[in-house]
C-alpha cells in the first residue's frame, strides 16, 4: 500500500489501494468487536481472525497490531497446533509485527484461527486518531485492528483483504462509518451498536463522528457523512453519483453495496497531515474541500473505485500507472464531460481548487528538479508527483492513439478479466495493443521507457495559399502527433493536424488568407516543454525539491533545503520563489505546532516583491487560523479580509469567503 501526504492548499488525495497480495492467505474472516469511549479516549478491540495457511507460510505467520497503551492479548486458538517461539519487531510504520513460528510445519490449507483483545487508545500513529469528538482509524495507513501479513507476487509483505463482522459500540449521538459494507444498527440502553458486514474482503477502516447522514439514489445508492452545515451532502451525493455513473459507462460495472462520502475535520487534517483518502466503497475529505463540488478531485477518487480497488496491480512493474495514473486519467475524462470549458486548465497548470501540480506544468517543475523516472518504473512519492502530472497526459494521448471509444472498451475487458486475478503491467499493454490492432512498442518505448518530455521549437512563413512550417525537435526524438492552431488576419482559425518523427520536419499546410499566427498544440495534448511554461518551470526547480521532502514527511529536511536555498539569496526572482518557499516554511512550522515562527514566515512571504496568486489567499489564511488560536481578533480580521480580497483577484479559486466565514465560527 502506498501513501502520500501533500500537504499543498486544498487537501492531498491520500491512494489507499495498492497493489496489494493476490498470492495471500486465504479466506480471512473476522468476528470483530470495537467500543469506542471517546471521552475517555478509549479504544477497546477483541474478537477472533481466522484463515488458511498459504503454501509459503506453513512455518509460520506474522498478525500486525498498532503500539496500544498495553500490550495485547494475541493467542492461537487452534487446537493441537503448537507455537514454538513468538518474535515482536517493529515495522517502519511503527506498528508492532507478531510472528509465530510454528513447532511443526502446517499442511497447506490449514485454518489457523487466533483471539486478540486490547485497547488502542489515543497514542498517535499514520491515519489513526481519536479525540472526544472524532476517531479516524484507517485500516491502510495504521493496524488499528490485527491485520494479517500476505506474501505479494514480488516477495514484499502486504496486508490481506478480509471478509467479516465488525460491531462497533458509541454514545447514541454518535455514528459510525464503514464503506462497502451493509449495515444494521440496534440501540441497547445510552449506547447505539453498528453492525457492518463485509462480503468482499477489504481493508477495514472505521470513522465515527456527530454525523448527518443525506442519501442519494442512483445505479449505486450514495452516502454522504456531514459534520458541518455549510457541506452540501445533497448536492455533493447528488453529483457524485453523475460522476459515477459517467465513469460506469466508461470503465464498467462496479460490484459495491453503496458509496459514502466522508467528511473529517480540518483541524484533524491539520494534525494529522491527511488530505483525503479513497478506500472501496467511499472516500474521506476534509470539511474544506467538501465545501464545494470540484470534478477533478472526485473524478479522480472515483476513479480509483476500478483503478486500485476493483482492479489491483501484480508486481512492481507500472503499479502506480495502474492505479494513480490511471486514475487521474479517469478524472480527466470527467473535467472533460462535465466542465470542458476547464480541461486545457488541467492538462497545462492545473484544474482550479485542485492541487495545481498535478497537470503538465507540475511535471516540468519535477524535471527541473531533478525528479524523474520512467513511467513504468516510479518509487515512492513518485507514483503521485510523476503518475498524477505526466502519467495521465500520456494515458489521454496513449486512449487518442488508440481511438478513445477501442480505448475504454479495453479498459471494461481489463476491469472484468482481471478484477479477481490482479493486472500486471504486461497485462495492460497487450490489451491495449490488442484493442488497437497492432504493435504500440514505439510508444510504450517512447512514452512510458524513457524520462523526460518532448521540446521543439517553430519557424512559419506563408507563401500565397501555403503554409510553410518548420518544427525542430530539441533533445530527444519523439514520434508525435500535433494539432496545428492556424489564425488569420479576419479572426477566423483552422485547425490542422499533423505528425513529425523527424529531428527536423517540414510541413505544407494549406492557407486560406493571409495568416497572422500559427500555434502548435495549442490546447496542451501532448506534454512537452511549453515556452511559455518552461522559465517559470525551472525557476520553481528548487520548491519542488523541497515539496518532494514535503510530501515524504521529511519535514526537518524539506525545511533545511528550503533555508538553504533563502540563504544563498535569489536575486533574478521573478517569479515568487522566495515568497513559496517562505510559505512552505509556515507550513512546516505550523504542522510541527510552532505556531509562532510560523507566523513570521508568512509574515515575511507577504513581505517579498512577487507573491503568487494561487497561494497569497492561503497565506492570509493561516495567518487567521493563528490568529484565532493566540485569541488575537484585529489579526485575525485583517488576515480574514485580505484572504477574501486575494481570492477575488485570483478569481474567487478558492471560496476563501465560506472559509473564513467557517473559521470564525469555531
Amino acid at each position: 500500500m502506498r501513501h502520500s501526504i501533500f500537504l499543498v492548499r486544498l487537501c492531498s488525495v491520500l491512494l489507499l489501494c495498492c497493489p496489494f497480495a493476490l498470492s495471500a492467505q486465504e479466506q480471512l474472516h473476522y468476528d470483530l468487536q470495537v467500543q469506542a469511549s471517546l471521552q475517555q479516549r478509549s479504544f477497546a478491540v477483541k474478537g477472533t481472525l481466522s484463515f488458511l495457511t498459504a503454501a509459503y507460510a506453513t512455518d509460520s505467520v506474522e498478525i500486525v497490531i498498532s503500539q496500544c497503551e498495553a500490550p495485547p492479548m494475541l493467542r492461537l486458538l487452534t487446537a493441537g497446533v503448537k507455537i514454538a517461539v513468538m518474535d515482536t519487531a517493529q515495522n517502519r510504520h511503527g506498528d508492532m509485527a507478531y510472528r509465530f513460528k510454528f513447532a511443526e510445519k502446517q499442511a497447506p490449507g490449514t485454518r489457523l484461527e487466533f483471539a486478540y483483545a486490547y485497547d488502542r487508545g489515543a497514542r498517535p500513529s499514520f491515519q489513526y486518531y481519536i479525540d472526544s469528538n472524532f476517531v479516524m482509524a484507517c485500516g491502510y495507513g495504521s493496524a488499528w485492528y490485527p491485520q494479517v501479513s500476505s506474501r505479494a507476487e514480488d516477495g514484499s509483505t502486504k496486508y490481506t483483504r478480509g471478509k467479516g463482522r465488525i460491531t462497533v459500540t458509541t454514545n447514541r449521538e454518535l455514528t459510525p462509518v464503514m464503506a462497502a459494507a451493509t449495515l444494521d444498527t440496534a440501540f441497547s440502553g445510552g449506547y447505539k451498536v453498528s453492525a457492518f458486514d463485509y462480503e468482499q474482503p477489504d481493508i477495514f477502516t472505521l470513522y465515527i463522528g456527530n454525523y448527518a447522514r443525506q442519501e442519494s439514489r442512483g445505479d449505486v445508492p450514495f452516502y454522504c457523512y456531514t459534520l458541518s452545515a455549510n457541506v452540501n451532502g445533497d448536492t455533493l451525493a447528488r453529483k457524485a453519483s453523475e460522476v459515477l455513473h459517467f465513469l460506469t459507462r466508461q470503465f464498467g460495472p462496479l460490484d459495491i453495496p453503496g458509496f459514502s462520502i466522508v467528511e473529517f475535520p480540518d483541524y484533524v487534517s491539520e494534525r494529522t497531515g491527511i488530505g483525503g483518502a479513497s478506500i472501496k466503497g467511499g472516500i474521506l475529505m476534509p470539511s474544506r474541500a467538501l465545501q464545494e463540488f470540484n470534478y477533478a478531485l472526485f473524478g479522480h477518487e472515483l476513479s480509483h473505485q476500478w483503478w486500485g480497488n476493483k482492479v489491483i496491480s501484480k508486481g512492481r512493474k507500472g503499479a502506480d500507472m495502474l492505479s494513480e495514473g490511471l486514475a487521474q486519467y479517469g478524472s480527466l475524462q470527467v473535467v472533460q464531460h462535465f466542465d470542458s470549458s476547464r480541461a486545457i486548465l488541467y492538462r497545462r497548470t492545473g484544474y482550479p481548487g485542485y492541487i495545481p501540480d498535478q497537470s503538465g506544468f507540475g511535471y516540468l517543475k519535477n524535471i527541473a528538479a531533478g525528479n524523474d523516472e520512467p513511467l513504468d518504473d516510479l518509487h515512492g512519492s513518485n507514483g503521485h508527483l510523476l503518475g498524477d502530472s505526466k502519467g495521465f497526459l500520456v494515458l489521454e494521448l496513449l486512449s487518442a492513439t488508440v481511438g478513445k471509444a477501442r480505448f475504454h472498451q479495453a479498459l471494461r475487458h481489463i476491469g472484468e478479466r482481471y478484477s479477481r486475478t490482479g493486472l500486471r503491467w504486461s497485462d495492460f499493454l497487450q490489451e491495449v495493443a490488442t484493442a488497437h490492432g497492432g504493435s504500440l512498442q514505439w510508444f510504450y518505448r517512447q512514452w512510458f521507457e524513457r524520462t523526460g518530455a518532448p521540446a521543439w521549437e517553430t519557424r512559419w512563413e506563408q507563401q500565397q495559399n501555403k503554409l510553410m512550417l518548420t518544427l525542430t525537435q530539441k533533445d530527444s526524438l519523439y514520434r508525435l502527433p500535433l494539432e496545428v492552431l492556424v489564425t488569420y488576419a479576419d479572426g477566423r482559425t483552422a485547425l490542422e493536424k499533423i505528425e513529425v518523427r523527424n529531428s527536423v520536419n517540414s510541413i505544407t499546410l494549406p492557407a486560406d488568407g493571409e495568416v497572422s499566427k500559427v500555434q502548435v498544440d495549442p490546447f496542451f495534448k501532448v506534454i512537452h516543454w511549453d515556452e511559455a511554461l518552461r522559465p517559470q518551470a525551472l525557476a520553481m526547480g528548487k520548491v519542488q525539491q523541497v515539496l518532494k521532502l514535503f510530501t515524504e514527511q521529511k519535514i526537518q529536511e524539506a525545511a533545511a533545503l528550503a533555508q538553504s536555498f533563502l540563504d544563498k539569496g535569489l536575486p533574478d526572482d521573478t517569479f515568487g520563489v522566495e515568497f513559496s518557499l517562505l510559505y512552505y516554511l509556515g507550513r512546516m512550522k505550523g504542522i510541527q505546532q510552532q505556531h509562532g515562527e510560523a507566523l513570521q514566515y508568512y509574515q515575511r512571504a507577504l513581505q517579498c516583491p512577487y507573491r503568487l496568486p494561487q497561494q497569497l489567499a492561503y497565506t492570509y489564511y493561516r495567518i487567521a487560523q493563528i490568529a484565532q488560536q493566540k485569541k488575537d481578533t484585529a489579526l485575525f480580521r485583517w488576515a480574514c479580509d485580505n484572504a477574501v480580497k486575494a481570492d477575488s483577484m485570483n478569481g474567487g479559486k478558492d471560496d476563501m469567503q465560506a472559509k473564513v466565514t467557517q473559521l470564525a465560527a469555531l
